[in-house]
């Protein structure tokens, strides 16, 4: 179906435009070259095509004062599993209307925003305005993505991932305050709408852009864990606790403070939906548990990356804090396992390009060149140094933008291992 926004028109009726269209299904297709203003939400279903020729712009308004991501799947909303969805050609101005913390589904916080979603292909995205909490993409709970030439900008994260698996990002470039690409397969309680597993992606021939805020990580992979509730379980944000066959986070008004004597949680949550309070606790209900008691990252592969700013290359991370403590005290750590880096290219001086808290093993670095530090390895308060596993690194044809070469800043106690071949 080919559909015709107006430009100077009104924003409300270019979303309703759209929405008759997706409703429909199958490919929808937007032409005549232009910048339109569409307000509010888009809901996408199995099956559709949403398609943009060149010379379109998006821009968002708020005109219906709703802080809200600009596309969501319907799943999200039914509990089932969206398939077979797709985004080309979408160039988007956010113009300040930005996903808030709660958002139109506690924790989904991207302007394109999915979760449960098999099949989802998103292909020549721009956008380069993100301000304060929406992300360029969020997906929380996914089988097979595909993202390709993307070019993301701004404050927040570019591309942000929570548990799923089999993704390829690629021919992208990507320059933001915030994390470029973040692998967080745990996050804050209201960053995320589920924790789990992430695995099995490819990140290649992508540009980390020296753009906006030296801050944060061109790829961060941050882990996790939890416990089944009991009564008398000290809490913060962000706590997670199984109950009755299902996840619930403790979601705290924003910002979270110090609680002194700490929260202890007597009451478990029971409900299904949304966010309700237990004993004075608001619990965050996330999802059926499947068993699994920890969120991490494993096989996963970076080809031909150029990091362009001077700042955190690739952050192996754990939380702690007051928004959220990854690994509570008695706890055992995850594991990032398996990634291979292949032609890594430092085009300037990193603060580091590989490390953090996380523990991590089975490290390739192939045909790279690198920069001082090279790694960093710390610790994650509530751990003991021997807690970690052998960190193992085994680098391959690799050299260095110095005469320095390779360096490491390793706390006391924690094990690496690095082979240079």
């Amino acid at each position: 179906m080919v559909v015709y926004l107006e430009c100077n028109g009104n924003p409300v009726e270019n979303r309703e435009k759209l929405q008759q269209a997706l409703d429909l299904g199958g490919t929808v297709h937007v032409q005549n070259p232009g910048t339109y203003d569409v307000s509010g939400t888009l809901f996408i279903d199995d099956n559709t095509a949403l398609l943009f020729d060149p010379g379109i712009t998006i821009k968002r308004s708020d005109a219906e004062a709703k802080n809200h991501p600009f596309i969501v799947n319907r799943g999200t909303f039914t509990n089932k599993w969206n398939h077979n969805i797709r985004i080309e050609g979408l160039h988007l101005i956010t113009n300040h209307v930005d996903p808030d913390h709660f958002s139109i589904y506690p924790g989904l916080r991207g302007h394109l925003a999915f979760l449960r979603i098999r099949d989802l292909v998103i292909r020549d995205y721009e956008c380069l305005d993100l301000t304060k909490l929406g992300y360029g993409i969020h997906v929380c709970s996914f089988e097979n993505l595909f993202f390709e030439q993307l070019h993301i900008e701004g404050d927040k994260d570019g591309v942000h991932l929570s548990d799923g698996r089999n993704f390829v990002i690629r021919d992208s470039r990507i320059g933001t305050s915030d994390d470029g690409i973040a692998l967080n397969a745990y996050d804050y309680s209201l960053s995320t709408a589920t924790y789990g597993l992430l695995e099995n992606g490819v990140v290649e021939n992508c540009y980390d852009l020296d753009v906006h805020k030296q801050t944060g990580n061109f790829c961060r992979m941050l882990g996790g864990c939890w416990t089944d509730w009991y009564s008398g379980m000290i809490v913060q944000n962000s706590t997670l606790a199984v109950y009755d066959g299902h996840l619930y986070s403790v979601a705290l008004p924003l910002p979270p403070i110090p609680h002194d004597p700490p929260l202890t949680s007597t009451v478990p949550p029971t409900h299904k939906e949304g966010i309700q309070e237990f004993g004075g606790i608001p619990w965050r209900y996330v999802k059926p548990h499947n068993g699994e008691y920890e969120a991490s990252c494993r096989n996963i592969t970076f080809r031909n990356i150029h990091l362009q700013k001077p700042r955190f290359g690739f952050g192996f991370t754990f939380e702690q804090g007051l928004w959220a403590e990854s690994v509570p005290k008695g706890m055992k750590m995850p594991v990032i396992s398996n990634l291979l880096f292949e032609n890594i290219i430092a085009e300037c001086d990193l603060m580091y390009v590989f490390g953090g808290l996380h523990p991590a093993v089975n490290i390739q670095v192939n045909d790279s060149v690198l920069s001082s530090p090279t790694v960093i390895a710390s610790v994650v308060k509530n751990q003991k140094p021997e807690d970690y596993p052998l960190m193992d690194f085994t680098f391959r044809n690799v050299t260095y933008r110095t005469s320095a070469g390779y360096t490491q800043e390793v706390a006391p106690g924690r094990k690496i291992l690095v082979k240079q071949l």
